[in-house]
């Protein structure tokens, strides 16, 4: 079985490789990869996790400016003891929150396509698979997954998969195809005749008169 893997930065690969010459038109590749790449646009993954954590560690810094500034206007150090740790808990999980939910829209609508193409596209031996972190990426898999900044940037891929049987029995239709046409341009056509011989009733009893007055008349003569 060949495969083709289309990694993600930014945008899926859209580099037409030789391995999809014999299997996948151009025009058919370009329309699959425009649909994963328009939905990676409008719902991109997250990103990497150094955005997040240089996000957060600046809230944090902003809340903490921000509160300081309160007790020098007030003198109240309750308002910095008991709210300056709640705001800081409260951004940390609005950004976890945000980022799952960035990533998880990213893989349902990938593994959405993936699904809707093999629904069409397996009838001609093409299989989609969504990859990620070198697992593939399944709807449990999906809720399942926790939501951190201490990891790596996810690497998403795509995987065309060709199964050969399909290929093989593709190429024998065209050969039983191709040799077919070539029989039939090879026989020879029976020609129409030029000319036809067309019955005509009243010219066929003139000439039985004919013969039949001129056999009386061979009759008469040798008597």
């Amino acid at each position: 079985m060949k495969s083709v893997r289309l990694q993600f930065k930014r945008k899926f690969d859209d580099q037409y490789s030789l391995t999809l010459q014999n299997n996948l038109s151009i025009q058919d590749f370009q329309w699959m990869l425009g649909l994963f790449n328009q939905a990676a646009h409008l719902r991109p993954p997250p990103g990497p996790s150094s955005f997040w954590i240089g996000s957060l560690v600046s809230f944090w810094i902003s809340i903490v400016l921000l509160f300081y500034l309160l007790w020098l206007q007030f003198h109240h150090i309750y308002l910095v003891a008991a709210l300056l740790p709640t705001f800081i808990i409260l951004v940390m999980l609005h950004l976890m929150w945000l980022h799952r939910y960035k990533c998880i829209k990213f893989e349902e609508n990938i593994l959405e396509i993936c699904s809707r193409l093999n629904a069409t596209e397996n009838i001609r031996g093409i299989h989609f698979r969504f990859i990620k972190n070198n697992v593939e990426v399944t709807p449990f898999r999906i809720n399942s997954s926790l939501s951190t900044f201490n990891k790596a940037a996810a690497r998403y891929t795509v995987v065309i998969e060709f199964d050969d049987r399909f290929i093989a029995l593709k190429n024998q239709q065209r050969r039983t195809s191709f040799s077919s046409a070539t029989l039939i341009d090879s026989d020879e056509t029976i020609s129409m005749p030029k000319t036809t011989y067309k019955f005509d009733e009243k010219r066929n009893d003139d000439n039985l008169h004919d013969m039949f007055h001129s056999d009386d008349n061979e009759k008469g003569y040798i008597c």
